[in-house]
């Protein structure tokens, strides 16, 4: 008698890093303007994505947030960022940019693998 297929097994479970940048219509605002959010695999991927979002922002920046984006982003404080989320803790990078506050915030979750699930299902 033939065995009946046995369920997909998942992998063991890793941790991924939820990002998301929030755009608030002033400082004093409640009020999003703008809200984009992705998942990445690792924090140094995690944290190189808000680098290069900082990065882009930073010709728009007041002198003061401008001087604290790019201290942040390429003389080491994203490096603190980047311990904090291997210790499984979130992080984030706010500034005030042309009269709105945005920020970048990530944490960790676990996730399941998958990987080959379906292909695995109907193998005895």
């Amino acid at each position: 008698m033939p065995q009946a297929p046995q369920p997909p097994q998942l992998g063991p479970p890793r941790t991924a890093f939820w990002c998301e940048r929030v755009v608030y219509e002033t400082l004093d605002s409640d009020s999003r303007t703008h809200t984009s959010h992705c998942s990445m695999p690792n924090p140094a991927e995690a944290i190189r994505a808000i680098r290069v979002d900082v990065r882009a922002l930073a010709d728009t920046l007041a002198p003061v947030e401008r001087d604290r984006a790019l201290r942040w982003t390429g003389c080491g404080g994203s490096v603190g960022a980047v311990a904090a989320l291997y210790r499984g803790e979130p992080c984030g990078f706010s500034l005030s940019s042309e009269g709105r506050w945005i920020e970048w915030a990530v944490r960790p979750y676990p996730v399941s693998d998958v990987n080959n699930a379906s292909s695995r299902h109907g193998r005895q």
